[in-house]
């Protein structure tokens, strides 16, 4: 008997769904009314009156209050909203065998689960993705990773308006709206850094994870009340030579702890991931 082989179309309009609907995930439901790759947005937040709104602003939203029905349906899971919803979510898709794109990537400097999640999704052949996010130079940094890579320096400098409540520097009675110089905050490793600053610092999680990892990936975190956007300076030297670049971010409308661009790259991500080119990679 003759074999019949169905080749799946990837290039038909697919479903996705996003975990929160802050600045990240409102910026995604809006664009994604002009993605023709995107059929519908699963929309889901501990906050419904904020995902209702989505919903009736944008004819691609819909409302879900817990994303394990749909996960049948949809091609990807977006992470928008925290690294404890990172935590939580990451392994539900992943044993679906759904694909997650995961914006609070500070969350993988716990290394039980980073393993953990890493062993589930080829386990389950699934895929993690790591956009990324505000800062500009990653995919040199991955690449030249196949060399010797001798030194990974971030310095992050932001107003202080974009620092929020951080226990870290309450714990050291330092309030960012009090500042008037320019401040060092922090210095050390990109893993004391993700744990210190939670909602700060992702980019630091995804240059190490891009590079030499987060125990010899140095951070430099600094306050400084004469800027108004949030600069990230990437420089690292080796085998390959050097990497010197400078990304400086206007703050996002929404929320001023999030540079718009970290929004952007998500988008950037899903049409990737959901259409048929991948350029940058």
């Amino acid at each position: 008997m003759e074999r019949v082989y169905i080749v799946p179309n990837h290039h038909l309009p697919v479903d996705i769904c996003v975990i929160g609907c802050g600045a990240i995930g409102a910026t995604i439901a809006r664009e994604a009314e002009d993605i023709p790759d995107i059929e519908t947005v699963y929309l889901t937040d501990r906050s419904q009156e904020c995902a209702a709104k989505a919903e009736e602003k944008f004819s691609k939203v819909r409302y879900v209050a817990d994303i394990v029905p749909i996960l049948t349906k949809i091609r990807l899971v977006v992470e928008a909203a925290s690294q404890d919803a990172a935590r939580y979510y990451l392994p539900i898709a992943l044993s679906a065998g759904v694909d997650v794109l995961i914006m609070s990537v500070g969350v993988l400097h716990d290394e039980e689960f980073q393993s953990d999640v890493f062993r589930l999704a080829r386990r389950k052949d699934a895929k993690i993705f790591v956009p990324s996010g505000a800062i500009g130079g990653v995919d040199a940094l991955s690449a030249a990773r196949f060399e010797d890579i001798e030194e990974v320096v971030l310095t992050t400098t932001k107003p202080p308006s974009a620092f929020g409540e951080v226990q870290y520097l309450k714990s050291k009675g330092i309030e960012p709206l009090e500042i008037r110089v320019r401040t060092t905050f922090f210095e050390g490793t990109a893993k004391e850094a993700v744990r210190h600053f939670p909602q700060n610092i992702n980019v630091a999680a995804t240059i190490a994870l891009a590079g030499v990892g987060f125990d010899r990936t140095r951070i430099r975190i600094i306050c400084d009340p004469q800027v108004t956007t949030n600069e990230h300076h990437l420089q690292a030297r080796g085998r390959f030579g050097e990497i010197d670049v400078v990304t400086r971010n206007a703050p996002s409308p929404r929320n001023p702890k999030t540079s718009y661009l970290a929004a952007l790259s998500a988008l950037s991500a899903i049409r990737k991931i959901t259409g048929p080119t991948w350029i940058g990679a």
